[in-house]
């Protein structure tokens, strides 16, 4: 007697132009402007920081014109692990996915770790606390385990009950967000003295001008990364939603966050003179409290930031989740985790396991951030250059004759230059911790780490087998 089981059902459409630019620019723009607002001044004074971030869009849109011409052809949730498996085979698939996974659940723990200090920052009261415990060199407090575990808990809730409703969040927190920043800008503008810019082009790290663009525009590269989320909610895409909409949500978010940097390094650059900016952990906060006495400054931009930050954690869950359906619905990960909810139209087993997995990462404690950024730098920079190779290898191989509903203008060239652009910024992010480090340095022995496991887990399953019941097919576009 032959059992056969019912194929799993789609996943619910309902994302549209709107929310494809949330999850990507929501990832784009995190909270690192508040932060390293000194380290962008620094290299090559506030002018050139604006020529960083400008100039890198030059590279960065077209790339996600190639990342939308990729959905296009590949029109399945998981973005650069089904754009690589689909080129290249599983076993680069498996590589792909697997580190994929890494970056999205890591930051996603990130982002827990970094609300707990943004609060601690807006209530001092809630600092010094005993700490639980002690680990990589850091102390852990009962804060940090009750921000972190609670957001993951809100955020796992919020993408365990569908598209719909994790992409409504993030909309509302995404435009929010621009209007507040709008607001700080003209603040800025309006409170501040050009004059505080000068000099506009200088280095302050000792190095010539030349020298300190070269580090802003990796600097500006790196910041200017992360509209690969909208990628993996391309399977959801909303009907009449269509592929033009969704290469000009992610290429506009770009041109949008270029844009917000720029303004926010004049603005803030504009209310004290910016070497000044270099000083202290919150130095977009201190400058505007220059300008707003009484501390309203420093805790309106906090609520800013951590508001921010939730819109970048919910884009990471989100595309983690995907990234894992991805991964079981081609065998390599366990087929339970492939299971789409009747009735919210979710991978809520996919989602669950991502916020187990961020949990985990939040008991690491702030010690593991520097790893974890590390790592996620290198991971996603590599894969967005094996994501252009892959655009190339299908173009080579596609005997259809038939072109995709969006195709990356300008051809073999421009497709080659921001390949080996993307190829340039990911080694320079690779050999980056190797001249920090005395040693090999600890990020590579977890990746190394997080691949033996991969690699067990795999080859323990039966060598990759693909399942018996794939998930349902349709048309190729959804």
């Amino acid at each position: 007697m032959t059992v056969t089981t019912a194929p799993e059902p789609a996943l619910r459409r309902g994302v549209t132009g709107p929310g494809f630019f949330a999850l990507a620019f929501g990832t784009i723009v995190g909270s690192a402007w508040m932060v390293l607002m000194g380290e962008w001044v620094s290299p090559a004074g506030p002018g050139g920081a604006v020529l960083a971030f400008m100039g890198m869009t030059l590279l960065m849109v077209p790339i996600a014109a190639a990342y939308a011409e990729l959905v296009a052809r590949v029109p399945r949730a998981g973005a650069e692990f089904v754009f690589v498996e689909r080129a290249f085979g599983r076993w680069p698939g498996f590589v792909t996915g697997w580190f994929l996974t890494l970056y999205f659940i890591g930051i996603a723990a990130f982002e827990g770790l970094a609300l707990s200090w943004f609060l601690e920052n807006l209530f001092p009261a809630l600092a010094g606390q005993t700490p639980l415990y002690t680990l990589l060199g850091k102390p852990v407090s009962a804060m940090d385990l009750g921000v972190g575990l609670t957001g993951a808990i809100v955020m796992t809730w919020l993408n365990a009950s569908g598209a719909t409703v994790a992409v409504g969040f993030q909309k509302v927190v995404t435009f929010a967000f621009l209007a507040a920043s709008a607001l700080l800008v003209v603040i800025g503008f309006a409170q501040g003295d050009p004059a505080n810019w000068h000099p506009l082009f200088e280095s302050a790290q000792g190095r010539s001008f030349g020298g300190g663009m070269f580090v802003m525009l990796g600097v500006a590269g790196m910041w200017l990364a992360g509209f690969q989320t909208a990628a993996s909610a391309v399977e959801e895409r909303a009907p009449g939603t269509s592929f033009t909409t969704v290469a000009r949500a992610m290429m506009g978010a770009v041109a949008v966050a270029a844009i917000f940097y720029s303004l926010i390094i004049l603005a803030s650059a504009s209310l004290i003179p910016w070497h000044d900016l270099n000083s202290g952990a919150l130095p977009v906060a201190a400058a505007f409290d220059h300008a707003l006495a009484g501390g309203v400054a420093t805790k309106g931009i906090l609520l800013v930031a951590m508001a921010s930050l939730l819109k970048t954690w919910n884009a990471m869950h989100l595309s983690a989740t995907r990234v894992i359906l991805a991964q079981a619905r081609a065998g390599i990960l366990p087929a339970t985790l492939a299971h789409i909810d009747a009735r919210t139209g979710a991978p809520r087993r996919a989602a669950l396991l991502v916020g187990l997995c961020t949990c985990l990462g939040v008991l690491a404690g702030r010690g593991a951030i520097g790893p974890i950024i590390s790592m996620g730098t290198m991971c996603t920079t590599a894969i967005a250059a094996l994501a252009l190779f892959a655009l190339m290898r299908l173009r080579a191989t596609d005997s259809s004759g038939e072109k995709p509903a969006f195709l990356l203008p300008g051809g073999k060239p421009l497709l080659a230059t921001i390949a080996i652009g993307a190829t340039i910024v990911a080694t320079a992010a690779i050999a980056t911790p190797f001249g920090i480090s005395a040693g090999m340095p600890v990020e590579i022995w977890l990746m190394l780490g997080w691949l033996a496991v991969g690699v067990a887990l795999v080859t323990g399953r039966h060598v990759m087998t693909r399942p018996q019941n794939p998930p349902p097919q349709g048309e190729d576009v959804p």
